[in-house]
């Protein structure tokens, strides 16, 4: 059945069963070996962390950690003989660190002293570092304290929902079902993550909630019920049902319980919802023309029109602050990641991706993306830097979403 394709394979709504362990997420090593950075470089800030000194393994990671940040930011890059250089003491204090630094480029310096303790604590202290270092000295967000969520996809009917830190450290499950899943969503405070399981035998939507971790299900409407995305004000929720027989786009108030149909497609079905940053639209993908394509849903009229045109097949649309919508686009045989405009007057740039690269998440700095490609997960730089494989941990990675903080 084409449709039941369209859903499974396609628009990220495969069949999603995640039982929550009791008790801690279970961690990969830090030091799991990552694909060396190569970006173009050109006119970007050289920062030296060699005049860092550490004295064991807990500096070092607060180093490797640093180091990772930089050169992902897209804004600098790591090496020697920098105009910006850290210098001081990384010691380790058992089970975490001592952080006593001084951050110096010409004409300005700011001091770094901070105590971390524990292995993520240790990493998010480089992460925080790091985001001020690009803000110091490049006027620019950084993603470094950013999370990603995605699936580890076993086989067939196998998978489970896993995070890692924006530089690819810090890779820990946070579902044990080993069932098919797919799609996983932030919540806009990065607290829960929504997502479609089928847990009790048909698909339902579920909130994860990381802290305290356990879930309660969102929407267990008759038939499907998939693809929630929650709003920028983290009230509502556009979600996929088919509870009045073809999969619709519905708005659902979160508090109330309230529920708002948008779409009336007969003959389509309704994926990948995504929000507009002032909340008024959602792109989604529908196949009413017989491929599926790109519509903007305004949410008070609740009139469509379309937006991609060129592919055969346009999927997965995600929309960052600046008003930029990234989407896989099917041209030539396989899947690329594109960027348009809402007002799809523009048309669309291409963004150096990975052959057959789908589910692109943009990250909170607007520039960067994180997409899934033949099993790997891949940041992409909208501003012309190389693609860099995010880890090198086996496995098959997919559904990758970038928390907006």
């Amino acid at each position: 059945m084409r449709t039941f394709r369209f859903f499974l394979h396609r628009l990220s709504v495969t069949l999603l069963a995640a039982t929550v362990a009791a008790g801690a997420a279970v961690c990969f090593a830090a030091d799991a070996p990552l694909i060396q950075v190569v970006k173009k470089g050109s006119g970007k800030n050289v920062v030296s962390v060699s005049g860092i000194r550490t004295n064991g393994r807990n500096g070092k990671l607060f180093v490797q950690a640093l180091t990772r940040d930089l050169d992902l930011s897209g804004w600098l890059k790591t090496g020697d003989g920098g105009s910006v250089t850290v210098r001081g003491e990384v010691a380790d204090t058992g089970a975490g660190i001592s952080s006593q630094l001084m951050v110096q480029w010409p004409g300005k310096r700011f001091a770094w002293n901070r105590v971390s303790m524990g292995n993520a604590e240790i990493r998010n202290q480089a992460h925080r570092l790091s985001d001020e270092i690009v803000k110091q000295i490049a006027g620019e967000t950084g993603n470094a304290q950013s999370k990603i969520v995605f699936v580890n996809r076993k086989g067939p009917n196998k998978g489970d929902v896993y995070i890692c830190d924006a530089n690819g450290m810090g890779v820990s499950q946070v579902t044990h079902d080993n069932i098919a899943c797919v799609g996983p969503r932030w919540s806009p405070d990065a607290s829960s993550i929504y997502y479609t399981s089928f847990l009790r035998g048909y698909p339902e939507v579920y909130r994860l909630s990381l802290n305290p971790l356990g879930r309660k299900p969102l929407a267990s409407f008759k038939g499907l019920n998939t693809g929630a995305a929650i709003a920028p004000d983290g009230r509502r929720a556009a979600i996929v049902l088919s509870y009045q027989g073809n999969p619709e786009l519905y708005v659902l108030d979160l508090a109330s319980g309230y529920l708002q149909r948008m779409t009336k497609t007969p003959r389509g079905s309704e994926a990948s919802p995504a929000w507009s940053p002032d909340g008024a639209s959602i792109a989604y993908v529908t196949d009413i023309t017989g491929k599926p394509q790109i519509y903007l849903l305004n949410v008070a009229t609740r009139r469509s029109v379309r937006l991609t045109y060129t592919g055969t097949e346009n999927v997965n649309p995600d929309w960052n602050k600046k008003g930029q919508i990234v989407y896989a686009s099917k041209r030539g045989g396989g899947f690329r990641i594109y960027t348009m405009t809402a007002r799809g007057d523009g048309g669309s740039q291409s963004v150096d991706s990975p052959y057959d690269a789908e589910h692109p998440s943009w990250a909170p700095d607007g520039r960067h993306v994180v997409c899934n490609a033949r099993g790997a997960l891949y940041i992409l730089d909208t501003q012309g830097d190389a693609p860099v494989r995010l880890f090198n941990i086996p496995g098959n990675w997919m559904s990758p979403d970038w928390s907006g903080r």
